[in-house]
């Protein structure tokens, strides 16, 4: 069992000897602590977060809950051992926290509850199923989460029999009838799906909400977003599809239920084809905030904030004046306004619009800001908050405080180290002479009278925009300090910059991003300090699909770097999610073939001639293994010089200390054999 840790620690900074600056390494990344969002107590003394810690040797990590004091003077661990301490949420009377810990290694992991003073933890459920996405109800009687199960299944008996006669089968093979039968990097045919169970605080007696009413939350990523509870702990509503064959069709809609009674689950946004997502009842329960999005099979549509009130039924919209799309929506206390988060002109903002007029305001504070939480007693939020420069790191703001107060310190002694480069946003004309958004990041040791390289490094998506918030998988500080000039072109389609901006590369994924990279490395190479004879371009999963396409079209770059890229839109037909490129390329390739072949790479392979590297993991389901095998064989009967490297264990992304490590080594070596390092000698 674990020992609850309560150390006490003054945030004064650190006290090691000051060094001299130094630029950032891949170990870094690994060393650096990971916040997690953070839940606020009642009163706004204090806030508890999720720190996990990596241990590169044995390629694993370890998670832990901290609490931290409000005003920046304190910071106390208050779990401690092996294992994953996770999602902390602060109950109503701020007497107690729950979180989800997994304390042996035959347990799923379960619900556990702590006090703040410390002590030692206390077991609350017993799942058949591993617990997510914790939420206290209003009196604090009951704790709710996610755990898998099979729909029909009656209880936690039925459960287990079932678990058991799977292990136990010597048949491997099985029958598939649905349209979507994995996601990500989980396959999904054992038939389980997600639900919200509640917990009593007090025995632990747990009880399925969903148990018998043939719905369930979405099997792709769930979350405490898709579900909410009454404040008089009456109703639950969550987030089930409605639509018949989901795969073939997607309608995520908002459903009510009634907890303990016999009534049917209620659609209450039939009204609407697209998705209705994130419901949060306001804190007189009145209200219901949630997202809606109106265009089918878009995953890039804005998404519109609403409220419903619940006594007529009718959605109105808050965000109709705002060209931006709403995430993560959360009611102020006093219930006249609502609270979300969004992408704006390169950075992640909290926004907050009034119940009554909606008229979104937001301050423009130079860095991205997420997952706020408010006390209930006093005007007080925390959140974390992290740019190019910084991690995720903890922030206070309410009555008192001219500036946010920074309340967690878990990387100074690292970041301080660090000599960074200089960062800078501009525009350029891209396609049809629009002004293009471009993130520069210069090397730490820039000096504009010598010439250096230049990496393009291209976003995924292709609608996922770059904004300044911290990476640890593709950082571009971390590339700069290999001695590179980075650009970051956020292109048309790219998230942000408003709808327009974003749905203008529909049915022509190719073209305008494209012209848009080339014209930014048209300006980087007018500019005296760009050795052009030095210019390579990566990305990942769209981003590859775009190095693969621009190997097709131009031999201006020297070398390029595809990270589970798309290498021919015929294949993506194997991945997990198919339906949304039907509108995104204008068509499936049996409908209009032709027009899928001039947005595919594979179409233009004779052009290849750029030096390739490729990279891979298996468990990709998202872009399948073989587009990276099409593409590397590709290159090598055509003897283009190139490197696979393939990860057996990791998915879309690389996400082992020892594979990251291997990954940057093999991409920063290629990069450097083709284009060099530092300024020109």
């Amino acid at each position: 069992m674990h020992r609850c840790l309560l150390v006490g620690l003054l945030a004064l900074g650190s006290t090691a000897f000051a060094a001299d600056p130094r630029p950032m390494t891949v170990d870094d990344l690994w060393n650096l602590k990971r916040v997690g969002p953070p839940s606020v107590s009642p009163h706004g003394l204090w806030a508890v977060v999720e720190v996990t810690t990596f241990d590169t040797e044995k390629d694993d990590s370890t998670s832990d809950l901290w609490l931290l004091r409000t005003d920046g003077r304190e910071q106390k661990q208050l779990t401690g051992g092996n294992g994953k301490n996770s999602g902390p949420k602060w109950s109503p009377d701020g007497k107690l926290i729950a979180f989800t810990s997994k304390r042996n290694a035959d347990e799923f992991p379960q619900v556990y509850v702590i006090a703040p003073t410390g002590g030692e933890a206390r077991k609350l459920s017993d799942l058949p199923t591993a617990a997510s996405g914790l939420k206290w109800s209003a009196d604090g009687k009951t704790v709710f989460c996610i755990g898998w199960t099979w729909p029909d299944s009656p209880d936690d008996a039925d459960h287990k029999k079932r678990e058991k006669a799977e292990k136990d089968s010597k048949r491997k093979g099985v029958v598939i009838d649905a349209a979507v039968y994995r996601y990500w990097d989980r396959w999904l045919y054992d038939g389980k799906r997600p639900t919200v169970y509640a917990i009593d605080a007090d025995t632990g007696k747990h009880t399925n909400l969903l148990a018998g009413t043939g719905k369930h939350l979405p099997p792709s990523e769930p979350s405490a977003n898709d579900y909410d509870v009454s404040p008089d702990g009456k109703e639950l509503c969550f987030v089930a599809e409605s639509a018949k064959d989901p795969g073939t069709d997607f309608n995520s809609d908002l459903y009510t239920l009634a907890i303990g009674g016999k009534a049917e689950p209620r659609n209450i946004t039939a009204d609407n084809a697209a998705g209705d997502t994130s419901p949060v009842y306001s804190p007189d329960g009145k209200s219901i905030a949630f997202l809606r999005q109106t265009i089918k099979s878009f995953y890039a549509d804005k998404q519109r904030l609403m409220v419903m009130d619940r006594a007529d039924g009718k959605p109105r919209e808050l965000t109709a004046d705002l060209d931006r799309t709403a995430g993560n929506p959360k009611w102020l206390p006093d219930g006249q306004r609502i609270a979300f988060e969004a992408e704006d002109a390169g950075y992640v903002r909290i926004f907050f619009a009034s119940v009554k007029d909606g008229k979104p305001t937001t301050d423009q504070t130079g860095v991205s800001e997420r997952s706020i939480d408010f006390a209930k007693t006093t005007r007080l939020g925390v959140y974390l908050r992290n740019s190019f420069n910084e991690p995720p790191t903890v922030y206070a703001h309410g009555p008192g405080m001219k500036e946010p107060t920074k309340i967690s310190f878990f990387n100074d002694d690292i970041t301080k180290q660090w000599k960074l480069g200089k960062v800078e946003l501009t525009k350029f004309k891209g396609s049809d002479d629009a002004g293009v958004p471009m993130w520069i990041f210069y090397p730490p040791d820039f000096d504009e009278k010598k010439k250096w390289p230049l990496v393009q490094v291209i976003h995924g998506g292709p609608h996922n925009g770059i904004m300044s918030e911290f990476s640890f998988r593709w950082n571009p500080q971390l590339w700069a300090a290999r001695g590179y000039v980075v650009g970051v072109v956020n292109f048309h389609g790219s998230s942000g910059f408003g709808q327009k901006y974003a749905d203008s590369i529909t049915g022509d994924y190719g073209t305008k991003p494209m012209t848009d990279i080339l014209k930014a490395t048209d300006w980087f190479e007018q500019q005296p300090w760009i050795d052009k004879t030095r210019t390579a371009a990566a990305g990942g999963s769209y981003g590859g699909y775009m190095v693969a396409y621009l190997n097709g079209h131009t031999d201006r770059f020297k070398a390029f770097v595809c990270h589970a890229g798309v290498y021919t839109y015929h294949g993506q037909m194997a991945s997990d999610i198919v339906k949304g490129r039907e509108r995104s390329l204008g068509a499936f390739p049996w409908a209009d073939l032709d027009k899928i072949d001039k947005q595919t790479a594979q179409r233009y392979a004779a052009n290849f001639k750029t030096p390739t590297l490729v990279l891979h993991g298996e468990k990709d389901y998202r872009v399948p293994i073989t587009q990276g095998l099409e593409y590397y064989n590709t290159l090598r009967q055509k003897g283009v010089p190139t490197r696979l490297v393939y990860f057996p264990d990791e998915n879309h992304w690389v996400l082992k200390p020892q594979n990251s490590k291997l990954w940057h080594k093999e991409v920063f070596a290629w990069l450097d054999k083709y284009i060099g390092s530092g300024p020109t000698k």
